[in-house]
């Protein structure tokens, strides 16, 4: 059912990759979203049988070696979502390339506090504020004008961001979103997630939508159909955007 709930899984142990490897012939990855980390069945199954790439797998390295190489700008870039971790190594990577970076969620708290601004009791990853203070000399950084306040934690952006965000959204010829501007899965704070959504699929540039919970925000408004490629990858897509070696496509080849 979950192959994680083996624990030579995750151990990346050989003998449970052999074990994978006596119920088929042929191995095929096709899921891309994982691929990022060093598993048995991503990394050590596909050297013991003939392997290949899947179609979806395909599609996401198609669309994702677009952005990197093939950008058209302004080039937009929106990073929201509870971590900042993996939203910073794309900025730096991108950070010749992209016109713009709108910030929201965990990633917009870190800044503002690298900054020295007071933001209560939000969420911010404090080992990140470092990476983020040197990023804040580039004006390519938009950080959000107002906000959604609730027991002293910033939990959604407000409208004069929305629109902020909106007019840099609608100008793009390219656009990149993982991860929304707030908890969109309490109906107080979803406005600007809904909002931002909206923005990037009436835009017409070439866009990129994923993560998880940004799916799952746009499939709810029933807006999949609207972007050029909604990616599966959520941790994968943003490793693959930084420029690092996915496990599992070093596997295949």
């Amino acid at each position: 059912e979950n192959l994680r709930f083996t624990k030579g899984e995750e151990k990346n142990n050989v003998s449970f990759a052999r074990q994978l490897a006596g119920l088929g012939d042929i191995y095929i990855n096709d899921a891309f979203s994982v691929s990022h980390r060093t598993h048995a069945s991503l990394t050590r199954l596909p050297r013991l049988l003939p392997s290949y790439a899947g179609i979806q797998f395909e599609k996401e390295l198609i669309n994702l070696n677009r952005i990197l190489h093939a950008q058209k700008k302004p080039f937009v870039i929106i990073l929201g979502g509870a971590k900042a971790s993996d939203k910073i190594p794309v900025i730096q990577h991108f950070l010749s390339r992209a016109t713009t970076f709108l910030l929201a969620g965990v990633p917009a708290n870190t800044f503002l506090k690298a900054k020295g601004l007071d933001i209560g009791k939000s969420i911010v990853e404090k080992p990140m504020m470092a990476s983020a203070k040197k990023l804040l000399k580039s004006e390519k950084i938009i950080l959000p004008l107002d906000f959604v306040v609730h027991e002293d934690q910033i939990l959604d952006i407000g409208s004069m961001s929305v629109e902020l965000f909106s007019s840099y959204i609608k100008k793009a010829k390219t656009i990149v979103w993982n991860g929304p501007p707030g908890i969109f899965e309490d109906r107080r704070f979803v406005m600007g997630s809904e909002e931002i959504a909206r923005a990037v699929a009436r835009a017409k540039g070439f866009s990129i939508v994923g993560g998880g919970e940004t799916a799952l925000l746009v499939k709810k408004l029933n807006l999949q159909n609207r972007f050029d490629f909604l990616s599966t990858g959520g941790g994968a897509m943003l490793e693959y955007l930084a420029g690092k070696k996915l496990p599992g496509i070093q596997a295949l080849r």
